[in-house]
């Protein structure tokens, strides 16, 4: 994971928005225990294309408020081209995780 760790670098990510594929952002804190629960080696398996982009909300505190995250864990994925970010997804669980990622991608197509 990439840490997003000022909105300077989320302007330069969102703003500038020279990606080539959709990224997901991931906000998180390091005390959030829900957030301790998802399986990262999963998700990193199941989608090895897809950057991830981590925003520590203790860090990042501007970021988050922009994106209109209220609570964590919580993503959001921002697609090439656009100044539009989908999300936010709220959850714990893997396996919704997963899909909700399957989905975002999907929609890109």
């Amino acid at each position: 994971m990439i840490p997003l760790d000022t909105h300077e670098e989320f302007e330069k990510l969102y703003e500038n928005n020279n990606l080539i594929a959709p990224v997901l952002i991931y906000f998180t804190a390091d005390w959030c225990g829900a957030c301790k629960r998802i399986d990262w080696d999963f998700i990193e398996d199941e989608f090895a294309s897809l950057t991830i982009y981590r925003c520590n909300i203790d860090k990042n505190k501007y970021t988050p408020g922009f994106c209109q995250v209220r609570t964590i864990p919580n993503f959001m994925m921002v697609r090439p081209g656009h100044k539009q970010l989908e999300g936010p997804f709220q959850s714990s669980d893997t396996a919704k995780i997963a899909t909700w990622i399957q989905t975002q991608l999907r929609k890109g197509k």
